[in-house]
């Protein structure tokens, strides 16, 4: 059985489309365990901009509720997924986790970070629009590449 946990910063924008998009691809599979995380201990919550924009993809993510990851959460997954680079080293430094695929590794191509928002937009306090440019385009692209780890683990 599979396991794959999927590690972002607050748990709340890419691990969070990374777990809701591949639970949806799988469909009524019962034989892989879909989960996701997040490196900080802070109590985020996901914003109107994602949960809505989601939602008009087709991912239902009322319910979520963050989680911070933890030395167990990462025992037993069996793929553990780094959402950016920042994700793979905190796992490697903190965890001792090493060779961590990128998420766009673990859907088979090349190494391609997810940044979140403040790493993009300079300005993100006040360029909504540009924020709300870089939220869909990351969401749109999670959702796009998400059936080609659904394919790999299916092997």
């Amino acid at each position: 059985m599979h396991h794959v946990l999927f590690v972002c910063t607050g748990n709340i924008f890419r691990s969070l489309t990374a777990e809701y998009a591949l639970r949806d691809a799988l469909g009524a599979r019962r034989d892989i365990i879909v989960a996701s995380a997040g490196t900080e201990d802070f109590p985020y919550v996901v914003r109107p901009l994602v949960r809505d924009y989601l939602l008009t993809r087709g991912l239902d993510v009322s319910a979520h509720r963050r989680r911070t990851l933890t030395r167990e959460m990462l025992d037993e997954a069996t793929l553990i997924v780094a959402m950016s680079t920042e994700h793979r080293l905190v796992l490697a430094d903190q965890f001792d986790r090493r060779d961590v695929p990128l998420f766009t590794e673990a859907c088979g191509m090349a190494s391609e970070p997810l940044p979140d928002v403040e790493d993009v937009v300079k300005d993100y306090q006040t360029n909504a629009a540009a924020v709300g440019v870089h939220v869909r385009w990351t969401i749109d692209r999670i959702i796009e590449l998400t059936p080609r780890l659904a394919g790999r683990l299916l092997v």
